[in-house]
């Protein structure tokens, strides 16, 4: 039987998972290197790292290699990529953090629509084809970039809070200020 370093905190981990993404098991290995979008105005890199959500190198590059080639702030591409809602977060930093005691049993998917439960203006967005109306109907529906474009995340069990155990299973190795959007 496999050991999972975050073995402890797997059971109920598909409800949490599943808010936001399709999830599938999957193993993240010792020594892999994964990235998350956080919001060092709410918390310093090292407090914002310790979440659930984070992108293997190849998503995290695929939204990266958008921004550049579009022109587009690298927080926005992650925002619409992602589908993270400004009540959440201002995606304004990058953290890069290592797996130093692995592997991590984690979920693994396609990202889902997501809806605001608070008051920030910029999560809602008027719908199409409806500016003429006297009530224009709103949405506050968030759906991640779909189709070719599409990334995978990861949720992974312990990080975050109740649980907090990014110091456990992770070393930061880096963080980097982006344009938000």
């Amino acid at each position: 039987m496999q050991r999972y370093s975050n073995s402890a905190y797997w059971a109920g981990s598909y409800g949490h998972a599943s808010k936001g993404l399709w999830p599938h098991e999957f193993e993240v290995q010792k020594g892999t290197v994964l990235y998350r979008f956080i919001d060092i105005s709410k918390a310093p890199s090292v407090i914002g790292a310790d979440g659930p959500w984070w992108f293997e190198f190849d998503h995290y590059q695929q939204i990266k290699g958008f921004a550049q080639q579009h022109g587009y702030a690298l927080g926005y591409c992650a925002r619409i990529f992602a589908a993270i809602l400004y009540e959440w977060s201002e995606v304004n930093a990058v953290v890069r953090a290592e797996v130093i005691d692995g592997p991590l049993k984690v979920w693994k998917g396609k990202g889902k629509q997501v809806e605001a439960k608070g008051t920030d203006t910029r999560d809602v967005a008027v719908q199409h084809g409806v500016l003429t109306s006297s009530v224009p109907q709103v949405s506050r529906k968030m759906t991640p970039m779909q189709g070719r474009l599409e990334v995978l995340q990861l949720f992974i069990p312990g990080l975050g809070k109740p649980y907090q155990k990014f110091g456990s299973f992770m070393k930061l190795l880096g963080s980097e200020q982006i344009q938000s959007g």
